[in-house]
């Protein structure tokens, strides 16, 4: 049995796609929820599987850490993928791959970054922003959003869209400062590859190709010849070695992977490891017609993705077992990761009704106000002390 453990919000993908596509799992595999899993008294025996590493509360990342230690003492009965502990967010992540030689870019998160001409940096884990290798560009150190910002060419933009970020009740420790590694060909083109790895197999998913840097399904090119090229590298799988070297680097067990490729040689932008793996849940509204056309002539490639992506599931399984091992998950844990499932739950809700009023029209003009004022005093704060 495979225990996907998975917090409530990002729970549709794996759930989708055992009502889907992955119909034939659904008897070997189950969802279980963070706080599910604070609930539990013992663990079964199988493949336990972590994920949204980037999203867990403390008390979340200590209850999966609890659980993984416990399921280490099961005599080799149990087998754990992505432990908490070992798995690198985005910023370790593109740090680690730059010190090894594998990314030819930096990124930097935004409290690390130092302005003003009196403020130099102080160790090695902080920068001048007058050293950073422009453009760059800001993004969420933690979320699978894209960009916030477009690129940006100096210091001084660097400053005011951070300070615009932060006037926007953006906080500055949850921003990246990203340098822009340029990977477009002759034609002006940009192409991001996706591919998952589930224990020891590398499964390619997507070669999405764009004349925006940052690729998007809404701005991909959708025609005969990138039909045929993502068709060839779903096929060949021609990055497997450098997928595996990255994932090991990443600590990463199960996840996907998205890339660029530089002068022939793979960039890591980011490995998420609660990817939404098919079309999401909601009302099937119909793709339009050049999509559509697109999917058609892709078909028989994503036939071969589900159905490798399926066997690599079941190479991760492990024997049916009636045993289990103790869990003993302590009150006042089990209580911390409820909390926090709560105030996460009111904060999203508390954000969509704040979104919903800034969104109307009289709110506007007092809202530029406001932020143009908060801008200022962000930026103060910025160049001279946080």
């Amino acid at each position: 049995m495979i225990h996907f453990v998975v917090g409530a919000e990002g729970s549709f993908s794996m759930r989708y796609y055992l009502d889907e596509e992955g119909i034939a799992l659904r008897d070997c595999m189950r969802v279980v929820l963070y706080d599910e899993l604070a609930r539990f008294d013992r663990l079964p025996l199988g493949t336990w599987v972590f994920t949204e590493i980037d999203r867990l509360t403390n008390a979340e990342r200590d209850l999966a850490n609890l659980a993984c230690e416990r399921l280490a003492g099961a005599n080799g009965l149990a087998r754990v993928m992505n432990q908490p502990g070992r798995v690198l967010l985005r910023h370790e992540l593109l740090h680690a791959a730059r010190a090894a030689g594998m990314n030819r870019f930096c990124a930097w998160r935004a409290t690390d970054v130092v302005f003003g001409d009196g403020r130099t940096a102080k160790d090695h884990r902080t920068t001048g922003a007058a050293a950073l290798r422009y453009p760059v560009f800001v993004r969420f150190a933690n979320r699978h959003t894209g960009n916030l910002t477009p690129l940006l060419e100096s210091p001084k933009q660097l400053e005011a869209a951070l300070a615009s970020l932060m006037s926007s009740r953006h906080r500055l420790h949850e921003l990246l400062v990203v340098e822009f590694c340029d990977t477009k060909d002759e034609d002006g083109l940009y192409r991001k590859y996706s591919a998952y790895k589930i224990g020891d197999r590398v499964v390619p998913r997507y070669l999405e190709i764009s004349r925006e840097w940052m690729v998007k399904w809404d701005y991909r090119i959708f025609d005969r010849v990138r039909a045929d090229e993502e068709t060839r590298y779903l096929a060949a799988n021609p990055h497997e070695a450098w997928i595996r070297d990255i994932f090991e680097v990443a600590g990463t067990d199960y996840g996907r992977v998205d890339y660029g490729v530089l002068e022939g040689v793979p960039q890591v932008w980011e490995i998420n490891t609660n990817p939404t793996i098919g079309r999401p849940p909601g009302p099937k509204v119909p793709y339009l017609p050049h999509i559509a056309a697109y999917k058609e002539m892709l078909a028989p490639a994503f036939g071969a993705f589900y159905q490798n992506f399926e066997a690599a599931w079941r190479a991760v399984d492990t024997a049916d077992s009636d045993d289990n091992v103790e869990f003993g998950v302590p009150s006042a844990l089990r209580r911390a990761v409820e909390t926090g499932v709560r105030q996460r739950r009111r904060a999203e809700q508390i954000g969509s009704v704040v979104g919903a009023i800034a969104r109307q029209a009289w709110v506007r003009p007092v809202t530029r106000f406001v932020k143009r004022g908060l801008a200022s005093l962000a930026s103060a704060r910025l160049r001279f002390g946080r």
